[in-house]
């Protein structure tokens, strides 16, 4: 099918084919009609990728701190790799369409061939058949176009502002700037009673909202003709403007006691003398409503209920599409450009004129740009190499895990394959990976392919590793296993060459520690670890939560240096943060501190261990302390052998050498991982077993 896409490296915009969206159970697959470009929001992506890493970075200085952190605790190469993962790939664009529904995904208030306007972005992008949060899509009602159904999310972002505003009917709407969403806000104000004024630079825009708009200070007079010399009971910013004059101008048109809501990107250093003299209240605006960014309204389907929360997103797109239906909001007019999706280079050249005549753009597709892609094909076998799929294309994929893979003269990197089309191609195109696909389940039964590299959201691990199995492929599997104790039996039951990505047993020092102990021994691991920046699905309780997704690599390391996995554990929950506790059949014991917080500096990881051969300190895998009768010190660069690990895992894919680690240790640590959890939450000791 066809996609619009940015290359992040380059800014450049382009349409590329890719595979379509598996059906998925939550979500709606559509095959797209109608996608709207917004000129303001698009516009401002596409000039941001069109910027030098150095603009990019003073353009978006939270991003840049960040990586200057990631820098400071994990050192500049893996703060370079990182940066380099996230810009060597398309970025979905688009986040408003409307089209037909292909698989319902479950869903009860769609059905299949009904049509339905869909929003967010990364999921009803410009591309020929999308897969949308059961949420996000909303039945089109039978007299609406779907030409004008592609404008539910803008539509959506307008009236929402319009509720924050708390706009009634006789209420007098000041909107600062024309663009998109500020034509829109202006028509919804309208159809609310409401009298609504505006103000923009651009005089295509000031005729197409009405006589009611003026240049700069003209909205002054406008607005205190239409308020009867009140000012603006809402004052609503559309417009994109760093300085602070735009919010001063709003303070200035508005009544005492009014709202300000703001939904362009403006500059908000405040006088503070105009909104303190007329006591006025100020709200940012959150996109389309209640339900943004809640990762279980969103994507786990679980809506707000209608009592405490009237408008969440999905209801002011389903009022939009009501208002639509009874011709109470036009949107028709505001099309100023169609396009096939063939021709979407220029439908975003014209973004670039800034004359302001380019407002709705919609881009068409047609049979062609749904297009399914090839069946299934992997190219064929090198001499004497393992074909590889990649299964997940996430940053650690991207950084980590297939730099290291690429240099291994053994392996044929075959196929990838991701959720969605252009995250998968855009790796492909990077290495030159001949197959691309988002069927992982095709990938797990082809005779073609001999081992699977997984590296998806946690809680896919142990079927797909099961999948993979059963099919007898070797399968090397990121942490954790599995995120329940289903699916470690799942795994359980399904025997053959599987490695888990513990990586830090194949690290040179701590190999070396490993080597220098006699058991039993003692051993204490220390994990400080920042909090993360924003809400990521690493923490969501349906993946296993980031304690269980990042607990098992210390369990495993523990394991490592003990000589086998442990028999028993018991653990205590404090806050976000795990203090654990295991016990071995040789005698042998291991903490770990798993600490959540602000380390501010402290080295991630610090591991002490004592036996009878002497004292040891492994200092965040760069050094090396030996005490007692070998005294000394082993420095290196940073290694936690992740290089170590895949070449271990190739040969073994190979028949070279044994699985590093036998399938029984692995599912025993698993099984101690998940066991630590019961722990916590029973307040006692857990004794590790094997699923039955």
């Amino acid at each position: 099918m066809k996609q619009v896409v940015q290359n992040l490296r380059t800014g450049h915009v382009q349409v590329v084919d890719v595979p379509a969206p598996q059906p998925r159970e939550g979500h709606v697959l559509v095959e797209v009609t109608h996608s709207l470009i917004s000129s303001g929001t698009e516009r401002a992506m596409v000039v941001l990728g069109g910027k030098s890493l150095l603009g990019k970075a003073r353009a978006r200085p939270d991003l840049a701190r960040r990586t200057v952190e990631v820098a400071r605790s994990e050192g500049i190469g893996v703060a370079i790799s990182k940066v380099r993962s996230r810009l060597d790939r398309y970025a979905e664009l688009g986040y408003s369409c409307a089209g037909r529904v292909v698989d319902s995904g479950g869903a009860r208030h769609v059905s299949v061939g009904g049509e339905v306007a869909c929003v967010g972005a990364g999921y009803a992008s410009h591309a020929g058949v999308v897969s949308v949060p059961a949420n996000l899509a909303v039945a089109v009602p039978t007299p609406v176009d779907p030409a004008d159904a592609a404008f539910a999310a803008p539509a959506a972002i307008a009236l929402h502002a319009l509720r924050l505003a708390a706009v009634e009917p006789g209420a007098t709407v000041a909107v600062i700037g024309l663009g998109l969403i500020g034509q829109l806000a202006g028509r919804l104000a309208a159809a609310s009673g409401a009298i609504a004024v505006g103000t923009d630079p651009s005089s295509v825009r000031r005729e197409l909202f009405g006589r009611a708009a003026a240049r700069g200070a003209g909205l002054e007079e406008l607005v205190a003709d239409a308020s009867r010399r009140r000012g603006a009971d809402a004052v609503v910013i559309c417009a994109t403007d760093p300085s602070g004059e735009t919010a001063t101008l709003a303070a200035e048109v508005a009544r005492d006691r009014a709202r300000v809501v703001v939904v362009g990107d403006v500059g908000l250093e405040l006088g503070r003398r105009r909104f303190y003299e007329k006591e006025l209240s100020l709200v940012v605006a959150r996109s389309y409503g209640p339900g943004r960014y809640e990762r279980a309204y969103e994507e786990g389907g679980v809506d707000l209920p209608a009592g405490y929360v009237r408008w969440t997103e999905g209801r002011n797109v389903e009022a939009v599409l009501d208002l639509l239906a009874s011709g109470a909001l036009r949107v028709a007019d505001l099309v100023t450009h169609r396009f096939p999706v063939a021709e979407t280079e220029r439908a975003y050249e014209l973004l670039q004129d800034g004359d302001g005549a380019a407002l709705g753009i919609l881009l068409e597709f047609d049979a062609d740009a749904r297009k399914p892609a090839s069946p299934v094909v992997v190219a064929p076998r090198r001499e004497g190499a393992v074909r590889v799929a990649l299964i997940g294309t996430g940053d650690f994929a991207r950084g980590t895990l297939v730099p290291n893979l690429v240099t291994v003269d053994s392996v044929q990197l075959s196929a990838v394959c991701a959720r969605t089309g252009p995250s998968a191609q855009s790796l492909a195109d990077r290495y030159r990976i001949p197959l691309v696909t988002t069927d992982w389940r095709a990938l797990a039964a082809s005779p073609d392919v001999d081992a699977l590299v997984i590296a998806t959201p946690h809680a896919e691990h142990a079927q797909m590793a099961a999948a993979g199995l059963e099919a007898g492929k070797a399968v090397f599997v990121e942490k954790p296993l599995a995120v329940d104790w289903a699916g470690l039996e799942l795994v359980a039951a399904t025997p053959g060459l599987l490695l888990v990505g513990h990586n830090r047993r194949f690290a040179p020092l701590a190999a070396k520690l490993r080597a220098a102990l006699e058991p039993p021994v003692v051993v204490q691991i220390r994990v400080a670890v920042g909090r993360l920046a924003d809400a990521r699905w690493l923490e969501d309780p349906g993946q296993g939560g980031r304690i269980l997704g990042e607990i098992s690599h210390f369990v495993d390391l523990a394991s490592f240096l003990v000589g086998e996995p442990p028999q028993e554990v018991d653990a205590v929950q404090a806050g976000d943060s795990l203090l654990a506790s295991l016990r071995f059949a040789n005698g042998s014991a291991a903490s770990i501190a798993y600490a959540i917080g602000d380390p501010d500096g402290l080295p991630k990881e610090r591991i002490e261990v004592f036996s009878s051969a002497g004292a040891f300190v492994l200092d965040d895998f760069r050094r090396l302390e030996s005490h007692g009768g070998a005294r000394g010190v082993v420095k290196t660069k940073r290694n936690k052998g992740h290089a170590e690990e895949l070449r271990a895992f190739v040969a073994a894919a190979r028949g070279e050498t044994p699985p590093p680690v036998s399938f029984d240790d692995q599912l025993r640590i698993a099984a101690a991982s998940l066991a630590l959890m019961d722990s916590a939450r029973r307040g006692r000791a857990v004794e590790v077993r094997l699923p039955e």
